[in-house]
């Protein structure tokens, strides 16, 4: 049993529908194996496939070919054994803009369920019928429906096996080579591919004419069309064709209808040829759908609402490389239609003339645009096509003052887009002025502008509406004849021509600029402006010949190079130009996402889509490269630096904008993560051994200042009063100590001592403060001590001589000649004594404090000197156990695996003797 139901799930929902259209719907049911004859018919009559599961399938018809299908069907089923059950009915085909099909059909007919039988069953819907009962051998008859269909007057047809029943569709197909029939390489290249063009048409027995360049072909039905689309597309593969066997040829294919096969066929068609672009033919939607499988479907842009089926789009086989490796941009049709020489000259776009640009009052070009371009996804950059489609759909000039405000994608695409041509614009004009065609300096100064009238007159021109054009003309011409050597003056008066539609003078006033302009910069500047007045004219010859010239004169200036790609791309030989395009985008990367949004190559875009392909591809794979050194840096950068960190504030935010880059489907994006993720890596690697080296240092001052701290406390006459002191100098100890047997090159032992700081800077401010205390009682106790001896030894010899020359003066006075003395004593000499005993006293401390005072210092640094001196000695011993004790275990090692390898070695022995 088959459930139109569960079919109809499989197919994509409708949203997003792009174009539909009403048509036959056919359904088909089936027991077994479906023979091939029934798929084929109904390809041959022009069904479309959209979708298939086990016993069913559902096709399209666009057209009343399907009655003659079924009954070709019919016929045969009536000398074949055919277990088919098909049912006909109305359905709208609708199609989203990423091309998926879906069905609309009527609820009722969409729950509906079938018992294939043994013969072959047609139902026709009623609404089907109506209107159709004129076709030549067909006739329809009330049937009786299953079990599960609809309720509804189903009939069946009856044909008349005479009837031929041949398909009423046919097509003209028309080749239009590019370029001059004057031109020795068209004369060469269409003449070789001419003579292969002959041979193909001869081999399929098509009918043709060929008249003034055109080349004109009659399709009778669909297999020969497929079969010659096929064909021609694989005869005419550049990639597999010599040199001089191509040459660039527009192909398009149109339904027959009221056309006449002669040579007014191109002119019937309706097309401008000249801005057709080569190598992929064109069709219409309903008839690339009718090729079948095999081929791929192109739009030519995006267009805001629904597309009609009758529009054109391009077809390409699918083994063709441009069908898988092609960027799937999507360009709005309101920046890329429009006829030849018609577009403005100040941006290119289309819509609008040079006096309505929104770039005439727009702020200056600006290199931040490209770099926020750089950051927006394809996906986000073809919703902004779609919205500014919309909007310009529905407001035309005016959509644009929308869309140029504010800061989403769609604004920033849009400002991208004028800057594609911006040295021909108003808004650039006084930059180029005063820095004379070159880029600034980020601080150079701004040069003063002068006193020529051309900067007044200039603002003037910007700021004047299209009907003030003519006052403003005269006010410069009077000023030129005043000032008849400024070139300016003629460059405003150009701008002013140009959007009056007067491109010929203004051709002329570039021109005498050019030849009064003394710097070589700015008179290519005028001879560049002068090509681009001719590109939009449609002189893209002269325009390339002269873009050639400015270009000898300025080879750095890489727009101009861009500017003759994009002529040639117009002209319709992008193919010549796609190695010129690669080689641009690898010498400036920058061009590759002019080149996708530009929306001047509608002629060549697919080409050059395809050959920007490649680049892609290759940076996106080598994005793909980086992404793991991107997180091994993240995991890197959070394992040696925690968020506080300064380190983590200069590079995390880097960081983490580089692995946004590899997210980002953009070229630049991508490139921009290749070149930028060394020149980052290795400055966190500097980061890090800076960062390393910078806390070691701290950990040597550290350490320098615990051994100051232990030299001024390691005098210390009370060391029971330590003991607050040595818990918190123990504690320090031994953070230094774990930091210097550590290995800071490891991030967790890094981080760990970094953490330690606060605490080992804690515990040092508090010794410091203790030992201001402890330096009071140290050098207190010092200089007592000192002074107490000094005053201990003046003290006593003051005693001595005291106690032991008044008595030897009384006794032994007059013999020794101090008689004098002894008479000066009297009586009185304990009280003298006294009195001497407190002199001596007296200047005991005196000399003991001056003493203490003039040697006290020196002293200080003596004892300190010698305990620094204990110190070191005791470390000197405990470095020389650790190597001692290190030795010994290196050479206990040693020995070890000596005698492991000897034991191995004897085991080998054994084991080779025994075999």
């Amino acid at each position: 049993m088959s459930q139109l139901s569960q079919l109809l799930a499989r197919l994509p929902e409708g949203k997003d529908v792009h174009m539909s259209t009403m048509g036959h719907v056919l359904w088909v049911c089936w027991q077994g194996n479906l023979p091939q004859a029934v798929n084929q018919t109904l390809l041959n009559y022009g069904g479309m496939l959209v979708g298939e599961e086990h016993g069913q399938a559902i096709w399209f018809f666009f057209t009343d070919d399907v009655f003659l299908a079924l009954a070709r069907l019919r016929i045969w089923g009536n000398f074949n054994e055919l277990p088919v059950s098909i049912e006909l009915f109305p359905g709208r085909l609708q199609l989203s803009s990423k091309r998926e099909a879906s069905l609309l059909v009527d609820g009722i007919l969409s729950s509906q369920e079938i018992h294939p039988r043994e013969t072959l069953d047609i139902w026709i819907h009623p609404k089907s019928r109506e209107g159709r009962n004129v076709l030549p051998g067909i006739t329809f008859a009330n049937a009786t429906g299953q079990q599960g269909m609809a309720s509804v007057a189903w009939a069946e047809p009856e044909v008349d096996v005479r009837m031929p029943y041949s398909s009423t569709q046919a097509w003209f197909a028309v080749l239009h080579p590019l370029g001059s029939p004057l031109d020795k390489a068209f004369q060469a290249g269409w003449s070789n591919m001419f003579i292969k063009l002959e041979g193909l048409l001869q081999e399929l027995k098509i009918k043709s004419i060929v008249q003034e360049g055109f080349v004109m072909l009659a399709m009778d039905n669909l297999l020969m069309l497929r079969t010659f689309m096929r064909k021609y597309l694989e005869t005419f593969d550049k990639e597999k064709l010599d040199e001089g066997e191509y040459w660039p040829c527009v192909c398009v294919v149109a339904d027959r209808n009221n056309l006449n096969f002669n040579s007014d066929l191109p002119k019937k068609i309706g097309l401008k040829w000249d801005n057709l672009m080569p190598d992929f033919p064109y069709l219409s939607y309903r008839n690339a759908y009718l090729l079948g499988e095999g081929f791929s479907v192109r739009d030519l842009r995006y267009t805001g609402g629904q597309t009609s089926m009758d529009s054109w789009c391009n077809v390409l086989l699918d083994e063709n490389r441009i069908s898988s490796r092609s960027i799937p941009l999507i360009m709005s049709g309101q920046l890329a239609a429009g006829a030849a020489g018609g577009s403005c000259f100040y941006c290119g776009l289309p819509n609008h003339s040079a006096a309505e640009c929104p770039t005439r009052t727009y702020f200056p070009s600006r290199a931040e645009t490209w770099q926020q371009v750089e950051g927006m996804d394809l996906e986000v950059i073809n919703e902004a096509f779609r919205r500014i489609e919309t909007v310009l759909s529905e407001k035309g000039v005016e959509g644009f003052d929308e869309l140029l405000e504010g800061e989403e994608p769609t604004t920033v695409l849009l400002q991208a887009i004028f800057d594609l041509n911006g040295p021909c614009q108003l808004r650039n004009v006084p930059r180029n002025w005063l820095y004379r065609m070159r880029e600034p300096d980020p601080d150079e100064d701004k040069p003063a502008r002068d006193e020529s009238p051309a900067w007044d007159l200039l603002e003037k021109l910007s700021r004047s509406a299209p009907e003030e054009l003519s006052e403003l003309d005269k006010e410069i011409v009077q000023t030129i004849a005043r000032h008849q050597r400024d070139p300016r003056l003629r460059m405003v008066r150009a701008f002013l021509q140009i959007e009056r539609g007067d491109t010929t003078q203004a051709l002329n006033s570039f021109r005498e600029a050019a030849g009064m302009t003394p710097w070589p910069s700015l008179q290519a500047w005028n001879e560049y402006l002068q090509g681009r007045l001719l590109e939009e004219q449609g002189q893209l010859a002269q325009a390339s010949t002269l873009y050639t010239q400015v270009l000898r004169v300025m080879p750095q200036w890489r727009e101009v190079m861009y500017r003759g790609i994009i002529c040639r791309v117009k002209m319709g030989f992008a193919e010549q130009v796609l190695d010129q395009v690669v080689e641009l985008v690898r010498a400036e990367p920058e061009y590759f996402n002019r080149f996708l949004i530009d929306p001047a190559l509608e002629r060549g875009r697919l080409l050059v889509l395809s050959a920007l392909f490649d680049l892609w591809e290759e940076a996106r794979k080598n994005a793909e490269n980086e992404k793991s050194a991107v997180h091994a840096m993240q995991e890197r950068l959070m394992a040696w630096f925690p968020e506080d960190h300064p380190v983590q504030g200069r590079l995390g935010q880097r960081v983490h904008a580089l692995d946004a880059l590899g997210k980002v489907d953009n070229y630049m994006a991508f490139f921009r993560m290749v070149r930028q993720r060394p020149q980052l890596e290795k400055e966190l690697e500097e980061s890090i051994q800076r960062e390393v080296e910078e806390l070691r240092n701290r950990y040597k001052s550290y350490l320098d200042v615990l051994e100051e701290i232990r030299d001024e406390a390691s005098w210390f006459p009370f060391p029971s009063a330590l003991r607050d002191f040595s818990a918190d100098f123990n504690s320090s100890a031994g953070i230094i100590n774990w930091a210097f047997a550590s290995n800071f090159n490891e991030a967790e032992t890094f981080k760990r001592a970094q953490n330690a700081i606060p605490r080992l800077d804690e515990l040092l401010q508090n010794l410091k403060t203790r030992l201001k205390f402890l330096r009071t009682v140290r050098d207190g106790t010092l200089f007592g001590l000192t002074m107490l001896r000094t005053f201990m030894w003046v003290e006593i010899v003051g005693l001595v001589l005291c106690f032991v020359g008044v008595p030897v003066i009384v006794f032994w006075g007059e013999k020794m000649g101090l008689g004098w003395l002894k008479y000066l004593l009297g009586e009185n000499q304990w009280s003298i004594q006294k009195v001497l005993v407190i002199i001596v006293t007296i200047l005991a401390v005196g000399v003991g404090a001056l003493r203490t005072t003039l040697v006290f210092d020196r002293k200080r640094e003596k004892l300190l000197e010698q305990a620094r001196e204990q110190r070191q000695k005791a470390q000197q011993t405990r470095i020389e156990s650790i190597r001692k004790q290190r030795l010994a275990e290196a050479k206990k090692l040693r020995r070890q695996q000596e005698a492991a390898q000897q034991l191995e070695n004897r085991r080998q022995l054994k084991a080779r003797m025994q075999g």
